[in-house]
Formats: C-alpha cells, structure tokens, sequence
C-alpha cells in the first residue's frame, strides 16, 4: 500500500508539471556564465524538473542501499548471536 501510495504522487506530479507546461509557452531568457539561450518556458521547466528528479532519486537510492546493507550487516550479527546463545545453552543444559 505504501508503495502503491508513492508511486500514485509521483505520477500526479508528472501529471501536473505536463499540465502546466502546456500552459506555458513563452520564450525565456537563459544567461550562462559565458552564453545566453532562449528556451520555451515549458522546455525550461521539464529540464529542471528532470534533473530534479534524478537527483531526488540518488539520493534515495543511496540511502536505501546503505539501509539495505545495514539491515544484512545486523542479520548476520543477529545469527551470529542465535548461534552462540544455543551453544550456551546446550552447554549448560548438559551440565
């Protein structure tokens, strides 16, 4: 469900950035350090939407990978210490 929920926003917020891009169509201005650019405003808006997006999901994978390492790095301690705790206690139950 969870899931289903993000994946339901991120589609309406492309929904949302088509919708308005289509709605603006004026030349814009774009002044590098060096050169300047004439862009539709909706052409500007999906670019930095774009870029936005990949950033966004870096990051987020980033992060989920790191929390994927850590959740394996703690189930093999969590086994690890299973395995010695059993070992205690049939050392002790065959005293």
């Amino acid at each position: 469900m969870k899931r289903f929920l993000a994946i339901l926003i991120t589609v309406v917020f492309f929904i949302i950035v088509i919708v308005l891009g289509l709605q603006n169509q004026q030349l814009v201005t774009i002044n590098y350090l060096i050169a300047q650019n004439e862009l539709r405003l909706s052409t500007l808006m999906a670019i930095i939407f774009s870029v936005g997006f990949a950033i966004a999901l870096c990051f987020a994978s980033y992060f989920y990978l790191a929390q994927k390492m850590k959740i394996r790095q703690l189930t093999k301690l969590n086994v690890k210490q299973r395995r010695e705790l059993n070992d205690l206690r049939d050392s002790i139950e065959k005293d």
